[in-house]
């Protein structure tokens, strides 16, 4: 009878975490109205979501919703704070990232 000896490996490192999906720290978002006054859209707002993770947005008309999803998609700069995709701050518009109006 022969013996067969498995050689052990090592078990893998686990993973490190990967950055959030979404990264919204501290954001603020200011407007100048058509009357030339300052208005706060959002202010100190902060989300994550977790890659895979499903989120909704909702609220009452003028909380920001589109606001929010203006800077996670780059069509609107924060007036303050960070916004981040995949671990990348948003500068501007991405090919990988769409999303459809309401109407």
């Amino acid at each position: 009878m022969s013996e067969t000896l498995l050689a052990s490996r090592p078990a893998p490192a686990p993973a490190p975490n990967p950055p959030p999906a979404i990264d919204l720290v501290n954001v603020t978002r200011r407007f100048v109205t058509p009357d030339g006054k300052m208005m706060t859209a959002l202010r100190d707002f902060t989300m994550s979501v977790k890659a895979g993770e499903f989120a909704c947005v909702v609220g009452p008309t003028g909380c920001g919703k589109s606001t929010t999803l203006n800077l996670v998609t780059g069509l609107a700069p924060p007036s303050a704070g960070e916004v981040r995709v995949m671990g990348e701050p948003v500068t501007g518009i991405r090919r990988d990232i769409g999303f459809v109006f309401q109407t």
